[in-house]
This record gives C-alpha cells, structure tokens and sequence, in this order.
C-alpha cells in the first residue's frame, strides 16, 4: 500500500512542480522535498518492515511471552510516527499552497479585467478592435501584501516547530531502540529474565540516521528561508520606506 501511494504520489508532484509560474520563492524546492521526503520515508521503512521476525529471545520462551517482551520493547509506533510526520509536512504546505493559489488567482481576475478595461478604452478612442488579452505570469509581492509575508513566514515557523520535535523523537525515543543489539526482558507474567535480540541494528540505525539528516536539512532550508524573508521582504521594505520619508 504503502509503494501504490508513493508511485501515485510521483506523477501528481511532477505534473504540479512543472510548472513554472513560480509565484513565490522556494515553491519548485518545495515541491522537491515532498518528493523526496517521499521517497526517503518508504525506502527507510524497509529494514523495519520485518521487526516480528527479527526480534526473538534465548531459552524456553512462550509466544505470550515473547509478544510481551516485544511490546515492551517497542512501546510506541515507530514507522507510523514517521508518517505521521510527513503527512504533517503535506499538510502544512499543501496548505500554505492553497492560500497562495487563491490570492495569486484573485489577483490575475483582479489585472485582467483591469486590462480589459484599458483595452476598450483604448479601442474606442483610436477606433481599433477591441481584445481580450490573455493573463501575464503573476508573482505575489510580499512587499505590499504584509499579511501574505506573515503567512509565509508562519509556514517556516510550523515546518521548523514540526522537524524539531520529529528530530527529538529520532534521537531520543527511536534510536535507543535499535542503539543495543541485546536486551533484558521481565514482565509480571513473564518474570524470566529473558535476554532478547534485535538483528540488523545496523540497518535500523542507518534508517534513523537518514531520518535525522532529511530533517536537519528541512530546518535549515525552512530558517534560510525564513531569514531571507525578513531581510528582503521586511527589513529592506522598512528601510526603502524611510528613505523615500526622508
């Protein structure tokens, strides 16, 4: 299920990321790390896919007993919190897409009838045939639309607040899973002690580690971002302000 969606998810991504308008900066590098986040996400959930199988104990050993010493051990969902994450990161910027898409629609009817009026003004002076013309590529200026930039700038901070506490969970809660390969195992009904193994830690770790530098990465782009915004679109406008004051 998992490989229908990311293989019906490529298509859809491509198609929209083609094109071009590109009405704000960072929408065509957006639309990339979905894909890859993608991408990413189903290939690190293989080595976890068989996780029953690789988990098994010494000795005389139960089936109840070895479920409880499992469930012990891997308390929370590890795969599903990672697509948890990443519908997060759908969400937040298909989102933040919608929003966009609306405004820069608005303001495409808004110039064209604005130009159809010009044109007719135009046309019955001079005696021409009037025409229709056709929408030019519109870019949202964040220099006037400050509550625009705020929405922009919002989106950077829930992508940041989002990775980090996915980063957390990473390091502090699905990394010491697979960080020792052996385990001592005691329940109430199943007082053993019963030492249990974990194979391919290695791959599992490896896994994490990729989680960690796609999220890392996703901070650091989100804050580039962020900064560039506030000293493009914020500081300069401030200052360009004060200067035609003076």
């Amino acid at each position: 299920m998992a490989a229908a969606a990311v293989a019906g998810l490529i298509p859809v991504l491509h198609s929209v990321a083609g094109d071009k308008s590109g009405y704000y900066i960072g929408r065509q590098l957006w639309f990339g790390f979905i894909a890859v986040y993608g991408v990413v996400v189903y290939v690190v959930r293989m080595p976890w896919a068989p996780i029953h199988e690789d988990f098994w104990c010494h000795g005389n050993i139960t089936n109840v007993c070895l479920i409880e010493c499992f469930e012990k051990r891997f308390s929370s969902p590890v795969v599903g919190i990672w697509y948890f994450f990443f519908f997060i990161f759908l969400a937040l910027f298909f989102l933040m897409e919608f929003f966009m898409a609306q405004i820069r629609h608005k303001q495409i009817k808004a110039k064209s009838v604005e130009s159809v009026a010009d044109e007719m003004e135009e046309g019955s002076m001079v005696g021409i045939q009037e025409h229709v013309p056709s929408p030019k590529k519109s870019i949202l200026n964040f220099h006037q639309e400050k509550m625009l930039l705020l929405l922009y700038l919002l989106y950077f901070l829930l992508q940041v607040g989002a990775q980090c506490v996915f980063l957390v969970l990473l390091m502090y809660q699905h990394l010491p899973l697979v960080s020792q390969a052996v385990m001592r195992c005691s329940t109430e009904s199943c007082p053993g002690p019963y030492f249990c193994l974990i194979r391919g830690t290695m791959e599992k770790r490896m896994s994490i580690y990729t989680l960690i530098t796609l999220s890392f990465m996703i901070i650091l782009f989100c804050l580039g971002f962020f900064m560039y915004s506030i000293h493009h679109y914020l500081l300069k406008g401030l200052a360009s302000a004060k200067f035609w004051i003076d």
